[in-house]
């Protein structure tokens, strides 16, 4: 595993591009980040994690605007969602525009600037799943990658110590009334004053 400071998104990019797996600092712990549109990156992030292949691999973005020219933002309540809780913990799921590999995802806009940066300079969302084994605890501290992560992981963008917390809340927009599927740091009762 190849470590690298924040200021070398090109040489991550570069991994991202390659269908290798990328470990870098978000708002909350560590993530594993991959392209969500490479197939063997993503059956070998699923097996580095012992992940479930159902499970589905959350992704952040830059901005709303790369969400929106990746993901269908027509549900009616996208837009206010959107702009009050991004960037920041709240993941929506919704149907990708180009269905025939993903056709669903959960994205969300990462308040943390090189996670940012990161999908920024890749050009489109990427994953964003915690940098752990399946069933344990997240890491805030790099060092703390148990021994398995690091023999797979292709790079460390190391961002120093991560500041913990609640995972993001997730919320679906595949129908026509939004569903909650894990209430986390934006309470439920947060998102329905709004819509």
């Amino acid at each position: 595993m190849r470590v690298v400071s924040n200021s070398d998104l090109q040489e991550c990019t570069e991994v991202l591009n390659s269908g290798g797996i990328v470990c870098y600092p978000t708002e909350t712990f560590y993530g594993l980040g991959i392209d969500p549109w490479n197939e063997q990156a993503r059956e070998k992030l699923y097996a580095l994690k012992g992940r479930m292949l159902d499970k589905q691999l959350p992704m952040i973005a830059s901005s709303i605007e790369m969400v929106s020219r990746f993901f269908d933002t027509t549900h009616r309540d996208f837009k206010i969602l959107a702009s009050r809780f991004w960037p920041g913990p709240l993941t929506l799921i919704l149907p990708t525009i180009e269905q025939s590999f993903i056709p669903n995802g959960a994205v969300r806009v990462s308040s943390h600037s090189t996670a940012q940066s990161l999908s920024e300079s890749f050009g489109k969302p990427i994953v964003s799943t915690s940098a752990n084994q399946s069933g344990e605890p997240p890491i805030a501290n790099p060092r703390d990658l148990s021994a398995q992560l690091v023999a797979g992981i292709d790079i460390l963008l190391d961002g120093g110590i991560c500041a913990g917390g609640c995972p993001s809340t997730i919320l679906s927009l595949l129908e026509k009334r939004p569903m909650m599927v894990r209430e986390g740091a934006i309470s439920a009762a947060e998102i329905l004053a709004l819509i």
